[in-house]
């Protein structure tokens, strides 16, 4: 889904070894490091139950154009760490990325979602 070396061209720096996570959750491997994470869901996701994802996400959603069939924010802050959540529908998938910045995030899908048939 993402290589070591795309992660270091959107963090500027590498981010370690990629862990594949296997969840409920998430279809398709998962990338994980400490500052960046991107997973697809499994279930097949509509307008609408994604929408239910996106209101029940802590934070107010900023919409992001041209990602997508649709794609949102979140700018996050949990004990001493300032993070950014994407939420994007593509089809029936939803994609769901972690990242230190917004532009990092951003970066993150434009690599990843030409990925996802």
């Amino acid at each position: 889904m993402l290589s070591v070396s795309q992660a270091t061209d959107v963090l500027h720096r590498s981010p370690g070894r990629a862990e594949e996570i296997t969840q409920e959750e998430v279809s398709e491997c998962a990338y994980q490091e400490a500052e960046l994470y991107v997973s697809v869901a499994r279930a097949s996701y509509d307008r609408q139950s994604f929408r239910d994802v996106v209101d029940h996400t802590k934070g107010q959603p900023v919409t992001e154009a041209g990602l997508a069939d649709a794609a949102y924010s979140f700018h996050v802050q949990e004990a001493s760490r300032d993070f950014v959540l994407l939420d994007i529908l593509k089809g029936s998938r939803l994609v769901q990325i972690t990242a230190p910045t917004a532009e990092d995030a951003r970066q993150t899908a434009l690599l990843v979602l030409p990925q996802l048939h």
